[in-house]
């Protein structure tokens, strides 16, 4: 076909007169390579791999016999369909080829059309045997990229056969689990989940008790994948302990109560989101401030420096958490990427209070590790709860950082704060 690379034939034989017929026969579909002895042709071999040999028996230094064993014992070459062109025609001979592995066989004197059409089969045959190579090839190149990707992820990552014994398990898990890689490996998954089973399917987002080395039982986050590998079926097991998955403790502290500011216009009622969509990150720090510092119990999440707004505001009890990639000591932390940390923090506040604010300060931080729609869901959840209780929120929020669609999607169930400048200013 046109496009296609032409296949290249090694034609042996020691008569120049019957390579010379032989390219004439086939010269305007393939690319034809002579060769005159043995020797010559196993070199020519190593240089470059032919698509098929025609091999003549009867030669001087080496016959073809001992051509083809010696090609079709080698990793490299075992696959080159050889066809042994021979003015032999007895049974003995044909065993004789069968046993050295030759794919086909031709008796001189030669039919034009029989060649072409065993020669065409025959290529034919290894373009496909080709194809599946490279398409093995391609999937162990994969599967040794995922599996390296494993090796490095944060995730704790094992896999397990059909049969549930554990084929592999990256440094994750192994540091969750302290068990070390020789002591699980081949062991059945039962070992280390107290006689239970994994089904054996895709699955998200379950629970199951592991046995650590250190005889700890651990309710831990399961999620499986089921994958082809080297012609099995595997599973990939993630596991994720799921006490790291919960929120941060907050204990509700109340500020020492300082004269209040009235002010008529402000009024957060109970069981809502407030947005205050301002490049000035003073105003929601000022209103919270008002708050807390008037006898409400508050939580700050905040993307400052905690120890700075305490410093500003004098905010000396008010628990405050610090949205950094930095583990600060002493101080409450989440992780950008720990995005599913916010929601149940916010929920055990709300659960040990009645009558509190929240301050979030952060959401632009968050969307940068983050998919915005993940942020997205994490208000909704968070708005639900802040509904169904005695309590409110107020998110400070750049709306410039989004685009008009992503902040429509977070404003259009939150209240904006009916605030005049002038009653900001006002607030210490």
């Amino acid at each position: 076909m046109e496009g296609e690379k032409r296949a290249t034939i090694l034609v042996v034989d020691d008569e120049e007169m019957n390579i010379n017929l032989l390219e004439a026969y086939l010269m305007h579909d393939y690319d034809i390579i002579p060769a005159y002895t043995g020797s010559e042709a196993l070199e020519i071999i190593k240089q470059r791999t032919p698509d098929l040999v025609l091999l003549d028996v009867m030669m001087p230094d080496m016959n073809g016999y001992d051509i083809c064993s010696k090609l079709k014992s080698s990793p490299e070459t075992q696959f080159i369909p050889i066809v042994m062109v021979t003015a032999l025609s007895g049974k003995e001979d044909r065993i004789q080829g069968i046993s050295a592995g030759a794919d086909d066989f031709l008796t001189k004197p030669l039919d034009r059309l029989e060649l072409k059409t065993r020669v065409s089969s025959l290529l034919r045959i290894k373009h496909l045997h080709d194809s599946l190579l490279e398409e093995k090839k391609q999937l162990r190149k994969a599967n040794e990229y995922l599996y390296n990707l494993m090796k490095a992820s944060p995730i704790a990552t094992l896999t397990v056969d059909s049969d549930q014994n554990i084929l592999t398990l990256n440094l994750s898990a192994m540091q969750l689990l302290g068990y070390g890689m020789d002591e699980l490996v081949g062991s059945p998954i039962t070992t280390i989940t107290g006689g239970n089973q994994l089904e054996f399917t895709d699955k998200k987002d379950y629970e199951i008790c592991f046995l650590k080395k250190n005889k700890e039982n651990t309710p831990m986050n399961v999620s499986t994948s089921v994958a082809e590998g080297d012609g099995n079926r595997i599973m990939i097991v993630t596991l994720q302990d799921r006490s790291e998955l919960r929120g941060l403790f907050i204990t509700p502290v109340k500020e020492e109560v300082s004269e209040k500011i009235d002010l008529d216009t402000v009024f957060l009622e109970k069981g809502s989101i407030y947005l205050i969509p301002g490049h000035d990150l003073a105003d929601g720090y000022r209103l919270f401030t008002n708050l807390v510092k008037s006898g409400t119990p508050g939580l700050c999440i905040t993307r400052q420096n905690p120890e700075k707004i305490r410093d500003i505001y004098q905010l000396t009890k008010t628990p405050m958490i610090w949205l950094t990639k930095n583990k600060a000591h002493g101080q409450q932390v989440i992780d950008p990427s720990e995005l599913f940390k916010i929601f149940p923090t916010v929920f055990d506040f709300i659960s040990k209070v009645n009558d509190g604010v929240i301050l979030l300060d952060g959401l632009e931080f968050l969307s940068l590790f983050n998919d915005v729609r993940s942020v997205v869901k994490l208000m909704e959840q968070t708005n639900d709860t802040i509904m169904a209780s005695s309590s409110r929120m107020i998110l400070q929020l750049d709306p410039d950082v989004f685009d008009k669609k992503e902040y429509h999607l977070l404003k259009r169930w939150m209240k904006m704060l009916p605030l005049e400048r002038e009653d900001i200013e006002q607030l210490p």
